[in-house]
């Protein structure tokens, strides 16, 4: 338990009869951290397999499979940027490219992610039996990590490096904790390296450690190579890969605050009140309370561990884009690491502090379980949605045409539940961002039934595509209609 004065592991209490054993306990969340691993790796692989995954899956892939063709992280959907590091210096996913050279496969990159997540959990069992909370609360307090809607949308999602970014936070949490600097430090510079944004929360160690009477490196390291890292990453590096340009994204989240990173921190100093009227809505009041529900609210007893979420959260309440704000995206992956190890130093802290709880260490977790059970409602759990709401099986034989039809070399644009099957060196996302491209594709898949097409732009690029003479229908079935360019082999 770490205080002012130390940071010495707490000596667990003696079990009482209705506790399990130490080593039962250990037991029992190693093979729950294999179960989930397999078991959130084949539903992700289902999603998958059902055309569930969007264009962000591809977006990773290609460029890791890129780079094991020696083409460093290059990436067509978007045009620009044409490298991934042109959106964020992924330095984690280099990792992963020697595995994937020997095991090219998108099921990898599934089993990769729910890994991840799965030892995480390891992580906050640990975190919790360090606390000195019984066996059972620290069962409860794991299960609590592994069901956060956030972590188990983000676990069926494409590749997300926030997922690695969790478990390396709740790691280097679990290091600081105990004092090992050596561990410490290493899961500090997985976290930092997995985007610019965990990079800032890693920085977050350093007020962390003052604030809990830590001195010396364990308050400078952290915040030099975290901060650091955010700032030449944010206007050095991706500014140098983009050719000076910002990232499009920005226009996207933060839209009408700013078209560069600069821009839009200097428009929430200087003009608190527009950005309040810009970007605030009942939704992200709502968005605040579904994050906290499955805590029950007892992460707000621990304000000195939530400091972590700050950063992340504010960005989150300022973006205009509204999945930012929505607990189903990964936006909010890394908040759960903060929020879950805020529940542990409060329920601990209730029972050091309340009489009744000291003697009845199961009554915070009553309130916990029962807001843990209707957050898996509010919103409706992913695992169940995915097997309710999976595409028709004529959809899905339709799908599995198209990619059989295109030939494994040619330059395509597809829409984003297809991408993700049509693996190559030329993939554009459809329709299309940049119309330039369009005389070098030979194939065009799009799924019409979508919303891709709603917007009065795209509406108008399919149209424009099915009257042109260049172009030639060769199959329109269940919502999927299939482009070739006239005279092409």
């Amino acid at each position: 338990m770490v205080s002012r004065s130390s940071s010495r592991v707490a000596a667990p209490p003696a079990n009482p009869g209705w506790d399990l054993s130490p080593r039962l306990g250990q037991l029992l969340v190693i093979v729950g951290a294999l179960a989930y691993g397999i078991i959130f790796t084949i539903v992700a692989a289902l999603k998958y397999r059902w055309y569930g995954q969007g264009n962000d899956l591809l977006l990773h892939e290609q460029a890791i499979w890129n780079t094991t063709q020696g083409r460093i992280f290059e990436v067509t959907s978007f045009v620009h940027p044409s490298s991934l590091f042109g959106y964020d210096p992924y330095l984690i996913e280099l990792l992963v490219v020697p595995l994937y050279a020997l095991i090219p496969s998108v099921y990898l990159l599934f089993a990769l992610q729910s890994a991840a997540i799965a030892i995480g959990g390891i992580a906050v069992w640990r975190i919790a039996r360090d606390e000195g909370l019984l066996v059972l609360p620290s069962l409860i307090l794991t299960l609590l990590y592994c069901a956060y809607p956030t972590v188990q949308y983000t676990a069926l999602d494409a590749f997300r490096e926030r997922s690695f970014g969790l478990c390396f936070f709740l790691w280097a949490m679990w290091a600081f904790r105990r004092e090992r600097w050596r561990p410490f430090l290493i899961c500090l510079v997985l976290l930092i390296i997995c985007r610019l944004e965990a990079a800032l929360l890693a920085s977050l160690f350093g007020i962390y450690a003052l604030l809990v009477g830590r001195r010396g490196r364990w308050a400078i390291v952290p915040l030099v190579l975290g901060l650091g890292y955010f700032f030449i990453g944010n206007f050095v590096f991706v500014p140098l890969v983009n050719q000076g340009q910002p990232v499009t994204y920005v226009y996207d989240y933060f839209s009408p605050l700013g078209t560069s990173m600069g821009e839009v921190v200097r428009t929430i100093v200087t003009h608190p009140l527009y950005t309040l009227d810009v970007s605030f809505t009942g939704a992200k009041v709502l968005y605040v309370v579904l994050l906290f529900l499955p805590t029950a609210g007892l992460a707000t007893l621990a304000p000195k561990e939530l400091i972590f979420g700050l950063p992340i959260l504010g960005l989150n309440l300022v973006a205009t884009k509204p999945e930012l704000s929505n607990i189903r995206y990964w936006y909010s992956m890394l908040l759960v690491g903060p929020l879950v190890v805020a529940t542990i130093v409060a329920v601990r802290r209730l029972q050091g502090r309340l009489p009744i709880v000291r003697r009845r260490p199961w009554l915070p977790l009553v309130p916990l379980l029962v807001c843990l059970v209707i957050s898996q409602a509010v919103p409706r759990n992913p695992v169940v949605s995915l097997f309710l709401y999976r595409e028709p099986a004529a959809r899905l034989a339709t799908a599995d045409q198209i990619v059989a039809m295109i030939p494994p070399d040619a330059r395509i644009a597809a829409s984003s539940r297809l991408t993700p099957h049509l693996l190559r060196r030329y993939n554009y996302y459809y329709p299309l961002a940049d119309q330039a491209v369009l005389p070098t594709l030979t194939y065009i898949a799009a799924d019409v039934s979508g919303n891709s097409f709603d917007a009065p732009t795209s509406r108008a690029q399919l149209e424009a595509l099915r009257s042109s003479p260049d172009w030639e229908l060769i199959l329109d079935r269940n919502g999927y209609q299939l482009f070739k360019r006239r005279g092409a082999p």
